[in-house]
Protein backbone atom coordinates (compact mmCIF):
# COMPACT_ATOMS: atom_id res chain seq x y z
CA UNK A 1 0.00 0.00 0.00
CA UNK A 2 1.73 3.28 -1.12
CA UNK A 3 2.39 5.49 2.11
CA UNK A 4 0.76 8.49 0.14
CA UNK A 5 -2.59 6.38 0.63
CA UNK A 6 -2.04 6.14 4.70
CA UNK A 7 -3.24 7.82 7.29
CA UNK A 8 -0.72 9.95 9.31
CA UNK A 9 -3.27 9.88 12.50
CA UNK A 10 -5.93 7.67 13.78
CA UNK A 11 -8.90 7.28 16.02
CA UNK A 12 -8.40 3.19 16.49
CA UNK A 13 -5.07 3.18 18.67
CA UNK A 14 -4.40 6.24 21.17
CA UNK A 15 -1.97 8.68 20.63
CA UNK A 16 -1.71 9.88 24.18
CA UNK A 17 -0.64 7.39 26.88
CA UNK A 18 -3.01 6.47 29.57
CA UNK A 19 -0.63 8.64 31.72
CA UNK A 20 -1.83 11.60 29.64
CA UNK A 21 -5.22 10.30 29.39
CA UNK A 22 -5.67 10.08 33.22
CA UNK A 23 -4.00 13.84 33.46
CA UNK A 24 -7.46 14.86 31.35
CA UNK A 25 -9.64 12.95 33.45
CA UNK A 26 -8.53 14.44 36.31
CA UNK A 27 -8.86 17.89 35.28
CA UNK A 28 -12.80 17.39 33.91
CA UNK A 29 -13.08 15.91 37.14
CA UNK A 30 -11.54 18.60 39.34
CA UNK A 31 -13.10 21.07 37.32
CA UNK A 32 -16.91 19.38 37.20
CA UNK A 33 -17.07 19.39 33.61
CA UNK A 34 -18.42 15.89 33.10
CA UNK A 35 -21.89 17.06 32.02
CA UNK A 36 -20.30 20.32 30.35
CA UNK A 37 -20.33 20.67 26.26
CA UNK A 38 -17.53 19.56 24.44
CA UNK A 39 -16.06 23.53 23.76
CA UNK A 40 -16.46 24.42 27.25
CA UNK A 41 -14.70 21.10 28.64
CA UNK A 42 -11.98 22.27 25.66
CA UNK A 43 -11.58 25.61 27.48
CA UNK A 44 -11.45 23.78 31.14
CA UNK A 45 -8.80 21.49 30.10
CA UNK A 46 -6.60 24.74 28.60
CA UNK A 47 -7.64 24.38 24.84
CA UNK A 48 -9.05 26.76 22.28
CA UNK A 49 -11.79 24.58 21.03
CA UNK A 50 -12.95 21.24 21.23
CA UNK A 51 -10.93 20.70 17.58
CA UNK A 52 -7.63 21.45 18.78
CA UNK A 53 -5.33 18.35 17.95
CA UNK A 54 -3.80 17.71 21.45
CA UNK A 55 -7.17 18.05 23.25
CA UNK A 56 -8.84 15.90 20.51
CA UNK A 57 -6.33 13.34 20.30
CA UNK A 58 -6.29 12.85 24.72
CA UNK A 59 -9.96 12.96 24.45
CA UNK A 60 -9.91 10.19 22.19
CA UNK A 61 -7.20 8.39 24.04
CA UNK A 62 -9.21 8.40 27.21
CA UNK A 63 -12.59 7.19 25.74
CA UNK A 64 -10.36 4.40 24.17
CA UNK A 65 -8.87 3.74 27.43
CA UNK A 66 -12.49 3.62 28.50
CA UNK A 67 -11.69 5.97 30.84
CA UNK A 68 -14.52 8.45 29.57
CA UNK A 69 -17.83 8.10 28.15
CA UNK A 70 -19.45 10.04 25.40
CA UNK A 71 -21.41 12.20 23.88
CA UNK A 72 -20.45 14.07 27.31
CA UNK A 73 -16.71 13.33 28.76
CA UNK A 74 -18.13 11.75 31.88
CA UNK A 75 -15.64 9.55 34.32
CA UNK A 76 -16.17 5.92 33.74
CA UNK A 77 -16.47 3.32 36.68
CA UNK A 78 -12.79 2.12 35.49
CA UNK A 79 -11.89 6.19 35.57
CA UNK A 80 -13.66 6.07 38.97
CA UNK A 81 -12.20 2.50 40.43
CA UNK A 82 -8.36 4.28 39.93
CA UNK A 83 -9.53 7.66 41.07
CA UNK A 84 -11.24 6.32 44.16
CA UNK A 85 -10.54 2.78 44.89
CA UNK A 86 -12.79 0.88 47.18
CA UNK A 87 -10.35 -2.41 47.34
CA UNK A 88 -6.22 -3.11 47.35
CA UNK A 89 -6.28 -4.08 44.08
CA UNK A 90 -9.05 -1.80 42.10
CA UNK A 91 -6.72 1.21 41.03
CA UNK A 92 -4.39 -1.59 39.37
CA UNK A 93 -7.31 -3.68 38.35
CA UNK A 94 -8.49 -0.49 36.51
CA UNK A 95 -5.34 0.39 34.34
CA UNK A 96 -4.84 -3.68 33.35
CA UNK A 97 -8.23 -3.45 32.19
CA UNK A 98 -8.25 0.02 30.31
CA UNK A 99 -4.79 -1.49 28.78
CA UNK A 100 -6.40 -4.83 28.10
CA UNK A 101 -9.75 -3.21 26.38
CA UNK A 102 -8.03 -2.34 23.19
CA UNK A 103 -7.79 -5.41 21.16
CA UNK A 104 -4.57 -4.38 19.19
CA UNK A 105 -3.01 -3.68 22.70
CA UNK A 106 -3.87 -7.34 24.05
CA UNK A 107 -2.86 -8.80 21.18
CA UNK A 108 0.69 -7.65 21.62
CA UNK A 109 0.84 -8.00 25.33
CA UNK A 110 -0.18 -11.48 25.43
CA UNK A 111 2.69 -12.92 23.03
CA UNK A 112 5.26 -10.83 24.75
CA UNK A 113 4.73 -12.20 28.42
CA UNK A 114 7.85 -12.89 29.25
CA UNK A 115 9.96 -11.08 26.63
CA UNK A 116 11.36 -7.65 26.27
CA UNK A 117 9.72 -4.37 24.02
CA UNK A 118 10.95 -3.60 20.89
CA UNK A 119 9.18 -0.65 19.58
CA UNK A 120 10.62 -0.51 16.85
CA UNK A 121 9.64 -4.08 15.78
CA UNK A 122 6.20 -3.16 17.21
CA UNK A 123 5.77 0.05 15.26
CA UNK A 124 6.61 -2.14 12.24
CA UNK A 125 3.57 -4.85 13.26
CA UNK A 126 1.52 -1.45 13.07
CA UNK A 127 2.40 -0.08 9.84
CA UNK A 128 2.24 -3.25 7.85
CA UNK A 129 -1.61 -3.55 9.68
CA UNK A 130 -3.87 -3.07 6.71
CA UNK A 131 -6.91 -2.43 8.87
CA UNK A 132 -5.53 0.57 10.57
CA UNK A 133 -4.02 1.49 7.18
CA UNK A 134 -1.28 4.21 9.10
CA UNK A 135 1.73 6.04 8.03
CA UNK A 136 5.51 5.09 9.69
CA UNK A 137 5.40 7.95 11.25
CA UNK A 138 1.85 7.62 12.95
CA UNK A 139 2.98 3.97 14.01
CA UNK A 140 6.05 5.05 15.70
CA UNK A 141 4.07 7.24 17.81
CA UNK A 142 1.44 4.68 18.81
CA UNK A 143 3.91 1.86 19.40
CA UNK A 144 6.13 4.69 21.61
CA UNK A 145 2.58 5.55 23.29
CA UNK A 146 1.91 1.81 24.06
CA UNK A 147 5.13 0.93 25.57
CA UNK A 148 4.65 4.47 27.84
CA UNK A 149 1.07 3.00 28.54
CA UNK A 150 2.64 -0.48 29.28
CA UNK A 151 4.84 0.99 31.70
CA UNK A 152 2.72 3.30 33.69
CA UNK A 153 -0.03 0.62 34.33
CA UNK A 154 2.73 -2.34 35.93
CA UNK A 155 2.88 -3.88 32.62
CA UNK A 156 6.73 -4.17 32.54
CA UNK A 157 8.46 -5.96 35.35
CA UNK A 158 11.57 -4.56 36.89
CA UNK A 159 13.85 -6.73 34.47
CA UNK A 160 12.03 -4.98 31.89
CA UNK A 161 9.85 -8.09 30.26
CA UNK A 162 6.00 -7.58 29.90
CA UNK A 163 4.14 -8.99 32.43
CA UNK A 164 -0.01 -9.44 33.65
CA UNK A 165 -0.56 -7.67 36.01
CA UNK A 166 -4.09 -8.12 38.48
CA UNK A 167 -7.36 -7.68 36.57
CA UNK A 168 -5.93 -7.68 32.67
CA UNK A 169 -8.19 -9.94 31.81
CA UNK A 170 -10.80 -8.28 29.58
CA UNK A 171 -14.47 -9.24 29.98
CA UNK A 172 -16.31 -10.55 27.14
CA UNK A 173 -18.88 -8.41 27.66
CA UNK A 174 -16.96 -5.53 27.04
CA UNK A 175 -17.67 -3.90 23.89
CA UNK A 176 -14.01 -2.95 22.03
CA UNK A 177 -14.02 0.31 20.24
CA UNK A 178 -11.67 -0.46 16.93
CA UNK A 179 -11.29 -0.33 13.06
CA UNK A 180 -13.73 -2.22 10.71
CA UNK A 181 -12.55 -5.64 10.39
CA UNK A 182 -11.98 -5.20 6.23
CA UNK A 183 -8.97 -6.25 4.55
CA UNK A 184 -8.54 -2.67 2.33
CA UNK A 185 -8.77 0.98 3.78
CA UNK A 186 -12.19 3.27 3.09
CA UNK A 187 -12.23 4.24 -0.50
CA UNK A 188 -13.91 7.44 0.57
CA UNK A 189 -14.32 10.18 3.23
CA UNK A 190 -17.84 8.69 4.61
CA UNK A 191 -15.84 6.45 6.49
CA UNK A 192 -12.84 9.24 7.52
CA UNK A 193 -12.48 10.85 10.30
CA UNK A 194 -11.93 14.43 10.16
CA UNK A 195 -11.09 17.30 12.25
CA UNK A 196 -14.62 17.67 13.39
CA UNK A 197 -15.80 13.96 13.63
CA UNK A 198 -15.69 10.85 14.60
CA UNK A 199 -15.71 7.05 13.31
CA UNK A 200 -16.84 4.16 16.19
CA UNK A 201 -17.89 0.69 16.15
CA UNK A 202 -19.46 -1.44 17.95
CA UNK A 203 -19.64 -5.38 17.64
CA UNK A 204 -22.90 -6.99 18.44
CA UNK A 205 -21.40 -10.66 19.24
CA UNK A 206 -18.12 -12.03 20.43
CA UNK A 207 -16.92 -12.99 17.28
CA UNK A 208 -17.34 -9.75 15.88
CA UNK A 209 -19.15 -10.67 12.76
CA UNK A 210 -21.94 -8.41 13.84
CA UNK A 211 -21.39 -4.19 13.82
CA UNK A 212 -22.62 -1.23 13.80
CA UNK A 213 -19.87 1.60 12.70
CA UNK A 214 -21.30 5.42 12.72
CA UNK A 215 -19.49 8.54 11.43
CA UNK A 216 -20.34 11.21 13.97
CA UNK A 217 -19.77 15.39 15.06
CA UNK A 218 -17.30 14.97 18.00
CA UNK A 219 -20.20 16.25 20.23
CA UNK A 220 -24.17 16.02 20.04
CA UNK A 221 -27.05 17.81 21.75
CA UNK A 222 -29.44 16.25 23.87
CA UNK A 223 -31.93 16.84 21.33
CA UNK A 224 -29.77 15.60 18.47
CA UNK A 225 -28.92 12.54 20.45
CA UNK A 226 -32.75 11.64 20.77
CA UNK A 227 -33.11 12.15 17.78
CA UNK A 228 -30.55 9.69 16.78
CA UNK A 229 -31.82 7.08 18.67
CA UNK A 230 -34.96 7.35 17.36
CA UNK A 231 -34.04 6.88 13.93
CA UNK A 232 -32.01 3.73 14.90
CA UNK A 233 -35.58 2.02 15.74
CA UNK A 234 -37.23 3.23 12.74
CA UNK A 235 -34.24 1.68 10.80
CA UNK A 236 -33.53 -1.63 12.23
CA UNK A 237 -35.68 -4.73 11.86
CA UNK A 238 -35.85 -5.99 15.53
CA UNK A 239 -36.03 -9.12 16.20
CA UNK A 240 -37.18 -11.09 18.48
CA UNK A 241 -34.80 -13.78 20.22
CA UNK A 242 -36.30 -17.15 21.29
CA UNK A 243 -34.87 -17.98 24.65
CA UNK A 244 -32.70 -21.22 24.56
CA UNK A 245 -34.06 -24.48 25.38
Amino acid sequence: MAESTKKDSTNELPMFDIEEALKLVVTIHDKALETAAMPDVAKGCGYANPTSTPFYRRIVAARLFRLLGQPKPELTKLALDYLKPDTDDAKQAALSQAIMGIKTYADIVNPHVGKKLNVELIANKLEKDSILSITKSCAKVCATVFASSLKFAGFISSDGTVVIPTGATLPSTAPVVEAPPQKDPPKNDDLEADDESQVQTLYLDNKRKRKITVKAPLTVTKEELERIRAWLGFQLIIEEQKPTE
